[in-house]
C-alpha cells in the first residue's frame, strides 16, 4: 500500500532569498520579484518535510488581497500539489475573514489559466501590455506573454440581496458632492450611488451593484441612462472609492437581469 505524503502550509520567517529559485518560477524577472517581495506574506509548502513550494501574498486591506506569485518545484508539479498548496492558501485567508484574493497571469500560458479557473477563480479584468515592462520577453505556449489577465476568487458568499426595482424612486442625498459617484436613497432605505449627478428625486436605471465589506451591506450603482455593456464598473469604483473596499458586479450578476 502507498504511503501518503504528509502536506502542510507554513508561514515563512526568515530571509526569502533561500527560497529564491522557487520564487523565480512565478516570476521569472528578478527585478521585477524585487519590487514587491518585501512587501508581501510569503508562505512555504512542504512535503514530507521539505519545502517544495513558496508563495507570496500582497495585503490589500483588511477585507483583500492578491496573490503575487506561487510556485511548486518541478518535480512535485502535475500531481496535485500545487493545488493543495493554494487551497491551503484559500482556506488560511478565509479564515482571517477576507472576502476575496485576486492573482494575476500571463494571457498566453494555457496551463496557468487553467489552474485557476480549476480552484474556482473567475477572470476579472485586463492589465494590458503589463509584461511590456519586463526586461527581456517571456515565452509560453501560446506565444510571448503581452497583457497580465487578473482573476478574483470569493472566500465566502455574499449575501442574499433583492433588487431594487425599475420603478423605484431615488432622493439625492449630497447634492453637493463634487466627485462622482453621488450617494442616492428610496424611500425604504435602500442605499445606492448614482453615477451622475442628480438633483432631484427621480427614477434611474440599475447598471449594477457593489457589496460595501466594512458595512457588510449591498448598494446599487445606478445612473439616468444605460451604460455601454463595455462599462468596466469595477474600475470605475477603484478609481473613485479606492478607500472604500468592495465587491462590484454589473446588473446581469442578479438573476433575472439581462
Amino acid at each position: 500500500m502507498e504511503r501518503k505524503q504528509i502536506m502542510g502550509l507554513e508561514r515563512m520567517t526568515g530571509d526569502w532569498h533561500q527560497y529564491k529559485d522557487l520564487f523565480l518560477l512565478a516570476d521569472e524577472d528578478e527585478a521585477m520579484l524585487a519590487r514587491y517581495i518585501e512587501q508581501t506574506e510569503r508562505w512555504l509548502w512542504t512535503v514530507a518535510n521539505t519545502t517544495v513550494g513558496a508563495a507570496a501574498v500582497r495585503v490589500v486591506n483588511p477585507y483583500e488581497g492578491e496573490l503575487m506569485a506561487i510556485a511548486v518545484a518541478p518535480a512535485h508539479q502535475q500531481q496535485g500539489t500545487g493545488n493543495a498548496f493554494l487551497q491551503a492558501l484559500i482556506a488560511a485567508y478565509a479564515r482571517r475573514g477576507w472576502w476575496t484574493l485576486t492573482v494575476g497571469t500571463g494571457d498566453t500560458g494555457p496551463a496557468q489559466l487553467r489552474f485557476y479557473l480549476k480552484n474556482g477563480f473567475c477572470p476579472d479584468h485586463i492589465r494590458p501590455f503589463f509584461f511590456s515592462q519586463y526586461a527581456a520577453p517571456i515565452e509560453d505556449q501560446w506565444g510571448p506573454l503581452q497583457n497580465m489577465i487578473v482573476f478574483k476568487r470569493l472566500l465566502k458568499p455574499l449575501p442574499h440581496w433583492v433588487v431594487p426595482t425599475t420603478a423605484a424612486i431615488w432622493q439625492p442625498l449630497a447634492v453637493t458632492q463634487p466627485l462622482a459617484p453621488w450617494p442616492v436613497a428610496t424611500g425604504d432605505g435602500t442605499m445606492g450611488w448614482s453615477l451622475a449627478p442628480v438633483k432631484q428625486a427621480q427614477t434611474l436605471t440599475f447598471v449594477g451593484a457593489a457589496f460595501d465589506f466594512a458595512l457588510n451591506q449591498w448598494a446599487a450603482l445606478l445612473n439616468p441612462q444605460p451604460l455601454a455593456a463595455d462599462t468596466d464598473l469595477a474600475a470605475l469604483w477603484r478609481y473613485w472609492r479606492r478607500a472604500y473596499p468592495a465587491y462590484v458586479v454589473p446588473a446581469n450578476y442578479f438573476r433575472g437581469n439581462k
